[in-house]
């Protein structure tokens, strides 16, 4: 079998260091705690998503609850994910370089969650992509049943990543289907979709078990609106619509007229739906991560053709946003002192790519246990973001009495609670009707508390809301 290029496999390598270098220097995300939480709660699915985040936390936990152990599964993914996507494009050409194209550009994905390899569903969900495009497109060639096999439990992991992954299964089907694969279920293909399904049937009968939550909140996770295209004008969305269509011509120019069927078959389905959805409601551009996946391969496949010039060209359109990625990484990863010397000296032009709230909940943490500590009381607030934060960075326990993780968090919750909260809000109390509706029904009396203020290296300020609720 032809072998990745060393030099493809060693910047594969490097981005991997790279991220290991800098993620324990960069606090957790919210989502990120959000799913540390759940990995301390072990199940075969949750509300918001399929379980296999859960699950790749977990596998660390022996080694502590550092920031870096919490992401070393993740970075791993990207990594094999890299490197299954080049060995997909020389499956899929025989050409080593287009393998190598392949696999770098998407190890240089300019997008900072990926450059430091943050601890999301996505990173599972991108390895069993690429590790799904990798077995079918060897299915296809080899009808070997191995590769059939592989296929499936690589599907079944798509799926228990992300509800995207059905998308996955949808466009593995129907290139399975076209008439130049009809020799494909003769020869055993079925057994990968029998596999997909049975790995997947535990994550089915947990939602049958807890009143289909997650199913539920999957469809119907926002109100849809009415057609309109004037939900195009929101910035995520036209962000998504602008994207999209570069991503459709790209595809259509590299996959559909240059007849990789399993690339089009992936890439499409997805985006398309997506489309659809932007006319009712919001969409995010970084939905598109899996079929970039199946892009990634065909961009190879083109890069490796391409004359001397428009590789010069076509790389340095591509690294200079990655290594501008890169370097904001590695000014959040820098101490505070330097980052403050770094902003005073520019003037804080740049304090936008310093600061994140995630800063401010170590010390937030270190604040609410002082609050805690001469009363019988637990946190109450209204954002599983804040909730999971002070989980991790100082085991307070919460309970959360609105928003998306409301569901999640009260099945966690035992006993009849405290005698006394404690209410941490990120936005003055009075600007949220509902929320204070939410906190009055468990309290029978609500007193002011301290309003919280952080920076880190200079402005801007995170500032936290507290209340005393008695019940």
């Amino acid at each position: 079998m032809i072998r990745l290029p060393r030099a493809a496999l060693l910047i594969v390598a490097g981005m991997a260091a790279f991220r290991i270098a800098v993620a324990s220097h960069i606090p957790l995300t919210e989502d990120e705690s959000y799913y540390w939480a759940w990995s301390r709660h072990l199940a075969l699915g949750y509300v918001d998503h399929p379980p296999m985040v859960a699950w790749l936390i977990a596998l660390t936990a022996p080694f502590g609850s550092s920031e870096l152990a919490i992401r070393l599964p993740f970075i791993a993914c990207e990594a094999f994910a890299a490197i299954a996507l080049g060995y997909t494009a020389i499956v899929l050409t025989g050409n080593a370089r287009a393998g190598a194209a392949a696999a770098v550009i998407f190890a240089l994905i300019p997008q900072t969650r990926m450059i430091i390899g943050e601890a999301l569903p996505d990173g599972p969900y991108l390895l069993f992509w690429s590790l799904s495009l990798l077995f079918a497109a060897r299915a296809a060639s080899r009808m070997r049943t191995a590769d059939m096999i592989l296929l499936g439990i690589s599907l079944a992991g798509a799926l228990l990543s992300r509800a995207f992954g059905f998308s996955l299964l949808t466009g593995v089907l129907i290139f399975s289907l076209l008439p130049a694969q009809g020799r494909m279920w003769r020869q055993g293909f079925w057994i990968a979709p029998v596999i997909a399904v049975v790995l997947y049937m535990p994550f089915v009968y947990w939602n049958a078990t807890h009143g289909w939550v997650n199913f539920s909140f999957t469809i119907y996770r926002e109100a849809y609106e009415n057609f309109s295209a004037a939900h195009l004008l929101v910035l995520s969305t036209f962000r998504f619509a602008l994207e999209a269509a570069a991503f459709l011509i790209a595809t259509y120019l590299l996959t559909v007229r240059r007849r990789y069927d399993l690339l089009a078959c992936t890439a499409l389905p997805l985006p398309l739906l997506l489309i659809v959805l932007s006319f009712f409601e919001g969409v995010e551009s970084y939905w598109l991560l899996g079929p970039f996946a199946s892009l990634c391969v065909a961009l190879g496949i083109a890069y490796a053709n391409f004359p001397l010039l428009w590789k010069r060209l076509a790389a340095a359109v591509w690294i200079v946003p990655a290594a501008y990625a890169m370097f904001v990484v590695t000014l959040l990863s820098l101490p505070q002192p330097v980052q403050a010397s770094l902003l005073r000296a520019s003037n804080e032009k740049p304090k936008s790519l310093f600061y994140s709230a995630v800063y401010a909940y170590a010390p937030l943490a270190r604040d609410v246990r002082g609050l805690l500590k001469n009363g019988n009381a637990i946190v109450m607030t209204d954002k599983f973001e804040i909730a999971s934060e002070l989980l991790y960075q100082g085991n307070i326990e919460s309970t959360v009495v609105s928003g998306i993780g409301r569901k999640q968090w009260a099945m966690w919750q035992r006993g009849s609670g405290p005698a006394r909260y404690l209410v941490v809000l990120n936005e003055p109390p009075g600007r949220d009707p509902a929320v204070m509706r939410s906190v009055a029904k468990e309290c029978s009396a609500i007193h002011d508390g301290p309003t919280l203020r952080y920076a880190f290296a200079g402005p801007p300020v995170t500032m936290f809301y507290t209340k005393w609720c008695d019940r």
